[in-house]
Parts: structure tokens; C-alpha cells; sequence
């Protein structure tokens, strides 16, 4: 299942308790930087970026990757993958260059049947829907789009279940939800009892700081990336930088899984210019990795998501 893969990820284990380590086992990278969100709370709100990656240095860092040992690829980061034209190409590369799993998380809205198909058929193991609001409201109100979304993101989970069963695909379908509380929590386990018929698991989510973003749009965070609800992990030293990786549109190693800051404060390599094994053991990682060692970031990029 789903969660078992996210805990040994989030589960820092003793090889990579260290500043020089192997390279990770799973890395997200961004195959665009589009999102057709606008999150209040979401990293992209702090950094603009848009577009999709370069198609010759996706092939290039990704056979980087798969050498160097990584056997987990996310063809997704902060943008949406499905508004990127060559999804299902993407997918289809890593596995030919022989990625065990390859997964991708989704908002839903632009995930269409056909899409979805393209990509299951193409290799995709793994596809989660991320439903984070609790009705049409919500979803108008902090995602800055027309509530109509939140309907169609749920029509287009359904459908993808039905292509799957249909076709005989073996891509797995998850979702995640964001754990509210009071009346808006209520709201939301209505909505995930909804759709639970419809995926192969459902997990709960604690609302990230988002490398500052969700704490400037006036929300209450939890410190750093704790992980899924059910299998909290200490804030420091921080999982996400040591045990995944995760490269921009652009090319950016970023020790965050919540983007590279608003200033490529996180950034630590251009992989326009090194090698991901290179990059994963920059001086700046290591740096980094050693702050969170010794449990103290307060004079890293860290600082502010660890402070939510």
C-alpha cells in the first residue's frame, strides 16, 4: 500500500543519518511548474515559475538517477503533471530506463479520462488524487478557482477507477485529505467517505507549513513535514533532507519537498551544470544535512518552516 512506501521514506533509517549518503530511493521531479491551482497555502503561491521541463534534461536526469540507484521516480513537484502535454510520455521513459515504481499525485481537476488512461497505460503504478476541500466554497475561496473543480476532481477520481477495472491497468489509485478539525472536518470525512469506495486506500494529512506559505496566508501549521497523521515523525532533522530528492522545472536540486523557496534559498545544485549524484552531495547539502544532525536550523533556510 501507499502508506507503507511514505513511512519508509519519512522513516529516516541509519545509512542516511549522515552529510555524505547514498542517493535516496525515491526523488519527485517537476515535469512542469504549471499548476491550475492558485493554493493560498501552497509553496507555488511564494514562486511563480510555470512551464514545463525541458524534455532533454528530464531523459538525462533521470537516467542520472535511476544509475545512482534511486528506484522510486514522482513525475510531479509543486506544479500539476497533468496540465503537462508529455505526462504519459515521461512515464512511459522511466519505465523503459527501468524504474521499479513510478508514481503521481494529482489535484484531480485536470486529470481527465483519457489522460488518466494515457498514463496507465504508459506504466503508471501509482496515481493520488489530493483532496483537500471540503466543498465547492472552499475550493473557490482558497484554491482561487471556480468551485465547479471540486465536483469535476471527484468525477475524474471515480472515472479513473472505472477505466482501471475496465482496461485491467494495474495502477493503483489513492487519495489524501487534509485532517481538519471542527465542522470542516466533518465536511471532509463526508467527502472521503464518498470516494473511499473508489481508491485502494485513503490516508490523512496534518497541514504542512509549505516552506512558509501556509503560515503567510494566515494558517496554524504543523512545524516542518511530519509525515502522514497516523505515523507523525519529529520535526528535526527533517526526512525530506535526507531520504527523497527533488528537481525544479528548471533543473534545481531542492532539499525541500514543499519547493526551493520564494528566493532559491533551498536550492542545492544546478543539474544543468552537475550530476544528481553530485548535486545529492553538494556542499551545501551537507552543510544543510549537518544543521539538521544537530537539530538546530536556525540559521538555515529551515528556520522558518521549522518555527510554523
Amino acid at each position: 500500500m501507499i502508506t507503507d512506501r511514505i513511512d519508509a521514506i519519512t522513516k529516516i533509517s541509519a545509512k542516511y543519518l549522515g552529510t555524505i549518503i547514498p542517493a535516496p530511493k525515491s526523488v519527485k521531479i517537476e515535469i512542469t511548474a504549471t499548476c491550475n491551482y492558485n493554493c493560498s497555502f501552497c509553496t507555488k503561491s511564494l514562486n511563480k515559475a510555470s512551464g514545463a521541463m525541458d524534455s532533454a534534461l528530464y531523459s538525462r536526469v533521470i537516467r542520472e538517477m535511476r544509475a545512482a540507484g534511486v528506484e522510486e521516480l514522482g513525475v510531479f513537484y509543486i506544479g500539476e503533471s497533468f496540465t503537462c502535454p508529455w505526462v504519459a510520455e515521461a512515464i512511459a521513459e522511466a519505465k523503459t530506463v527501468g524504474f521499479p515504481y513510478v508514481f503521481l499525485t494529482t489535484n484531480g481537476a485536470a486529470a481527465t479520462p483519457s489522460k488518466v488512461e494515457a498514463c496507465m497505460a504508459a506504466g503508471l503504478d501509482s496515481l493520488k488524487f489530493s483532496l483537500n476541500f471540503t466543498d465547492p466554497a472552499q475550493l473557490k475561496e482558497v484554491a482561487q478557482v471556480s468551485g465547479r473543480n471540486w465536483q469535476l476532481a471527484i468525477d475524474h477520481l471515480k472515472a479513473a477507477r472505472e477505466i482501471r477495472d475496465a482496461k485491467g491497468y494495474s495502477t493503483k489509485i489513492y487519495a489524501s485529505s487534509i485532517a481538519f478539525d471542527g465542522e470542516q472536518g466533518d465536511k471532509m470525512r463526508e467527502l472521503v467517505a464518498q470516494i473511499t469506495p473508489y481508491v485502494d486506500q485513503h490516508y490523512w494529512l496534518p497541514l504542512y507549513g509549505m516552506s512558509g506559505a501556509a503560515k503567510a496566508a494566515g494558517m496554524q501549521p504543523q512545524p516542518g513535514n511530519p509525515g502522514r497523521l497516523a505515523a507523525l515523525r519529529e520535526p528535526l532533522p527533517c526526512w525530506s533532507v535526507f531520504t527523497e530528492g527533488h528537481v525544479t522545472k528548471d533543473g534545481l536540486l531542492s532539499a525541500c519537498c514543499f519547493g526551493n523557496g520564494s528566493t532559491d534559498t533551498l536550492v542545492m545544485a544546478d543539474l544543468t551544470k552537475v550530476s544528481f549524484l553530485e548535486g545529492w552531495n553538494s556542499l551545501k547539502y551537507r552543510n544543510l544535512r549537518s544543521a539538521h544532525l544537530s537539530k538546530d536550523v536556525s540559521k538555515t533556510a529551515c528556520a522558518g518552516c521549522m518555527s510554523a
